[in-house]
């Protein structure tokens, strides 16, 4: 591996770049791992960081949470009286919050894992 160097007045500053990061954004999910893990595994989170393996990480976790609520929100939403979204626009936005809270609260443990 060959080092790169800048002349910056007089110092010779190496260019130091983070390679092959995924350009997709964190998500809610992966960032509810990524404070997880600095608090409660502070030596993995620095492994992981210098690795490079974090936002890969927290990119397939925040996925992964994220489909598993979706899919937990169609199948309680197959089980239950839907309020009719036209007539009870609010109504059916309470509905589908409630939904959504109780399918968060089912994938929670997948991000406080270890």
């Amino acid at each position: 591996m060959t080092m790169t160097y800048t002349n910056i007045n007089g110092y010779q500053i190496p260019n130091l770049t983070l390679g092959g990061q995924p350009a997709d954004p964190i998500g809610k999910y992966g960032m509810l791992r990524r404070e997880f893990l600095r608090e409660n595994a502070p030596e993995q989170f620095e492994l992981m960081s210098i690795q490079g393996t974090l936002y890969p990480h927290l990119i397939e976790i925040d996925r992964t949470v994220h489909q598993q609520v979706e899919q937990t929100v169609a199948q309680l939403a197959q089980k239950s009286k839907m309020p009719d979204r036209k007539s009870d626009p609010l109504g059916w936005t309470q509905w589908m919050n409630s939904l959504k809270v109780q399918a968060e609260e089912l994938a929670m443990p997948m991000l406080y894992a270890l």
